[in-house]
This record gives structure tokens, C-alpha cells and sequence, in this order.
């Protein structure tokens, strides 16, 4: 089964997000991040098809960064049980710095990524549903402190 998910990266997605249904989608997604200004670096997607958290949000996270200027990026996957982020090059200038919505959102230096990478992380991500880590890449546990 493939499912489908909810993306955000513009404050008026908080009333009406982007819906990802399949390849495509997450493409042109991927493709409109390029055109971007940095206040808006980061998109985060929901699978629809999983249940919400009891206190009412969802339990599973992946979120983009996306460095439209050098067309590379970095990924993290949250759920009740992992806080991972895929593991790519650094340029050793780290931490990577991203915003999500207008605010600062800073990924590991060792975590940038080709984007065609992150396309495949996104896929498998509406392929397993969030339930479990995307595949495609090395996981690597995310630093307590950044």
C-alpha cells in the first residue's frame, strides 16, 4: 500500500497544506522548494492514514531542508520511538541552517544530502506509512544538543 501525506512549508499551509499523493507530488514538492527564499527552507510531511497521537498531533515526522542555492538538503524522521536524521557529507562549515516558516531550524553538519536522496527518503516514507524509519539512506541518531 501506498499512502499519502500532508506537507507545510508556507504559513497558509497551516489551514490548507499541499497533498503528496505519489512521486509525482513529492517531485513537484522537492521542485518548489528550490524556488524558496531560506525563511521557508523546510517542508514537513504527515501520512493521512495514521492515527493521531492521543494528545491530538500526529506521532510520525519527516522534514526536508532544502538549500535551493547548492540544490542539496538533509532529512529527519521522528516517531514515538526514533529521532533520526539521514546521514550524507558535511562541508564542514555545520551546523546546516534551515528555516521552517521563519524560524531556525539547524541540522547536523554531516547531513547533507543529493536531493534526488531525499526524494527517494520521501517515497519510501509514503511507502511504510511512518511507521518505520524511510529507507535508502543511513539513519543516524539525532544529536541531543545541537
Amino acid at each position: 500500500m501506498t499512502y499519502t501525506a500532508k506537507a507545510y512549508y508556507l504559513p497558509e499551509h497551516e489551514d490548507e497544506p499541499i497533498e503528496i499523493d505519489g512521486t509525482d507530488d513529492l517531485r513537484a514538492l522537492i521542485d518548489a522548494m528550490l524556488s524558496q527564499p531560506r525563511q521557508t527552507s523546510v517542508v514537513v510531511l504527515y501520512i493521512n492514514e495514521r492515527p493521531l497521537h492521543e494528545i491530538g498531533v500526529p506521532d510520525h515526522e519527516l522534514k526536508i531542508g532544502v538549500l535551493a542555492d547548492r540544490k542539496l538538503g538533509s532529512a529527519r524522521f521522528v516517531n514515538g520511538r526514533d529521532a533520526v536524521y539521514a546521514s550524507g557529507h558535511s562541508d564542514g562549515v555545520g551546523p546546516i541552517r534551515y528555516q521552517y516558516m521563519g524560524h531556525e531550524d539547524l541540522f547536523p553538519a554531516d547531513s547533507l544530502a543529493e536531493l534526488d536522496t531525499l526524494l527517494g527518503v520521501a517515497n519510501s516514507f509514503l511507502e511504510v506509512g511512518g511507521s518505520e524509519r524511510p529507507r535508502g539512506v543511513e539513519w543516524l541518531e539525532w544529536p541531543k544538543r545541537q
